[in-house]
């Protein structure tokens, strides 16, 4: 997000959280403005910067290898955010490495991520989803949903989820235990954001099989799609991928209170299915029915429940296949 902070200023930060290196975007007045701050043990490559965000490549610190980092801060105006979406997609390809975004985008995937205010324009939304997500995925978050507020003169406020952190599936290969924390603070109207690293994964791996549905066969393309999965040994990797897109670092319990053990976890998920498919046995159906619209009129009823006569009978039954369909005595139509 952005410092509002001047060179010199950042540099005291840097002093006081006893950190080596910095590189600083200094702010435009009291708008604006970027830092990285990193120990000696971290080594940062710089590849761009801008007013609007900082590019680099990070080695050091594990035995991971290296990997990509963006901070990002989308800009206030509205008008000039499209070029903003291009800079990110265009980021994108400058390094081959596994990569990190950590951003305030000034912009909302969804209504959603909004409470109070006016709303948005859904293709204002649009625009910026299409351009976010660059096959990153958001790592998910500890913490209020909501990271930005504004306090209005008459004591309403608003709220937004203007900061994200994004990766893509080869970062997240390498930190599968990294966690995402929104941490509510009086020195600014944004969440800090608190972000724990951690190399490998503490989830252990459940060996999945590959399974075949019958209804794939209504597709032309099946028969080429699963013979070239073979050909290509693709069927394995497939698997690998769909576990990794699964993996759940936590859940919160029905107490709210956060799960991240492996048991908890699964008590969380059985607890939530078990109320889900219980019913509370309601009695008074009145207002359901009452907006239901009857589709069957008043003269199609009647002719439902009159009573059968015996040419209709033997017109039905010879309608049906001779063999097939028993009655309750275990005769077929034929017999009939």
């Amino acid at each position: 997000m952005e410092t509002k902070s001047s060179k010199e200023w950042m540099d005291k930060v840097k002093e006081e959280f006893n950190m080596k290196q910095s590189w600083v975007v200094p702010s435009n007045g009291r708008s604006g403005g970027l830092a990285l701050l990193w120990k000696d043990e971290i080594k940062i490559e710089l590849l761009t910067y801008s007013l609007n965000h900082i590019d680099v490549l990070v080695s050091g610190g594990s035995s991971l290898g290296g990997w990509h980092l963006t901070g990002f801060y989308g800009n206030p105006e509205i008008a000039r955010r499209s070029e903003f979406w291009a800079k990110l997609k265009h980021l994108k390809g400058v390094a081959a490495r596994p990569w990190l975004a950590i951003r305030d985008f000034n912009e909302l995937t969804s209504l959603s991520e909004k409470e109070g205010g006016g709303g948005r324009p859904r293709q204002q939304m649009d625009n910026f989803v299409e351009a976010n997500f660059c096959d990153l995925r958001d790592i998910g978050f500890v913490g209020p949903k909501l990271t930005w507020i504004y306090q209005r003169a008459d004591g309403t406020q608003i709220r937004e989820r203007l900061d994200q952190t994004l990766a893509t599936s080869e970062w997240l290969d390498l930190f599968a235990a990294a966690k995402l924390y929104h941490k509510s603070t009086s020195a600014s109207d944004h969440s800090m954001l608190l972000f724990r690293m951690v190399a490998g994964s503490k989830r252990k791996r459940v060996k999945r099989s590959l399974r075949f549905e019958s209804m794939w066969l209504r597709e032309l393309s099946c028969e080429e799609v699963v013979r070239s999965a073979l050909d290509e040994g693709l069927a394995t990797s497939l698997a690998s991928s769909r576990q990794k897109k699964n993996l759940i670092g936590g859940l919160l319990d029905s107490n709210g209170v956060w799960q991240e053990e492996d048991g908890k976890i699964e008590e969380v998920v059985v607890e939530y299915h078990n109320n889900l498919f219980t019913s509370s046995n309601p009695t008074n159906f009145s207002e359901l029915l009452h907006a239901i619209q009857p589709k069957v009129t008043h003269s199609m009823n009647q002719m439902l429940i009159k009573p059968f006569i015996e040419d209709e009978v033997r017109l039905a039954l010879k309608q049906m296949y001779p063999l097939k369909a028993p009655s309750l005595d275990g005769m077929p139509p034929l017999f009939f």
